[in-house]
């Protein structure tokens, strides 16, 4: 499955060259970038250089990037930043993120002017217990923003985590959906892939169904963290079981 990403929430304790040889060694191609959170943290002031040889070192391409957060001085201009530093990774899809819902309304439109002509997609993510957690807060941000150049991320395990499935979640967002999240959950709690509750062959069937071409990025955070690496490879392996003949 050529379009299947990591992401080093995972093992956030691990650093760059930890994580980028531990997922290669599983098989994984494509990575999303953290700016903050992770030790294995991308540094968006560091020359995209060194990050571009440390991609072709491990084999990776980097997918997605977090941008960080604007907040209440709605000052836009880290994110621009870390945008333009996504770009010059070869980044196609960065995470627009704000403190709150009102900064999120205010700070989209300045934020979208400043990167226009980027080869860069933003997009919003919802996250429980964040300004963006219930579909009535993605309605009230998307409505605010009011702007088509934003587009959406479909957020499955934290959709789950609010008791919304996934289809659900996509009909909110339909065809604003630029980038997926995957996992597999038992309410809030993640699991290993096929042991939750998420009918992820039915998310799969479906998206290839609607035409999505993006990535799916797996994420991994079981309470028995230890076997976190082994989850991975289990995962890349039943993804590609339920994709098979589809």
């Amino acid at each position: 499955m050529e379009n299947l990403a990591v992401s080093p929430c995972s093992d956030p304790e691990m650093d760059l060259d930890e994580v980028l040889a531990a997922y290669s060694g599983l098989g994984y191609r494509k990575f999303e970038v953290f700016t903050g959170w992770v030790k294995s943290a991308f540094d968006y002031g560091r020359d995209p250089g060194f990050y571009a040889e440390k991609g072709g070192q491990y084999g990776m391409s980097f997918v997605s990037l977090h941008l960080p957060a604007v907040g209440d001085d709605l000052d836009v201009g880290e994110a621009v930043k870390a945008a333009r530093f996504a770009a010059a990774i070869g980044v196609g899809i960065v995470l627009f993120k704000a403190t709150s819902r009102a900064n999120y309304i205010r700070a989209a439109g300045p934020f979208l002017d400043a990167i226009e002509g980027l080869p860069v997609t933003p997009v919003l993510q919802n996250h429980a217990g964040a300004p963006i957690s219930t579909p009535a807060d993605f309605r009230e941000v998307l409505a605010g923003i009011d702007d088509p150049r934003m587009k959406a991320l479909l957020e499955v395990g934290q959709f789950h985590t609010v008791g919304v499935s996934w289809r659900e979640g996509y009909g909110l967002l339909g065809d604003r959906i630029a980038l997926v999240h995957i996992k597999d959950q038992v309410g809030g709690q993640s699991v290993p892939f096929g042991a939750g509750e998420i009918d992820l062959r039915g998310l799969f069937r479906h998206m290839k169904s609607v035409g999505y071409a993006g990535d799916f990025v797996v994420e991994m955070e079981v309470q028995d963290r230890e076997n976190t690496l082994k989850y991975l490879a289990e995962a890349r392996d039943y993804i590609q079981r339920q994709c098979a003949g589809d």
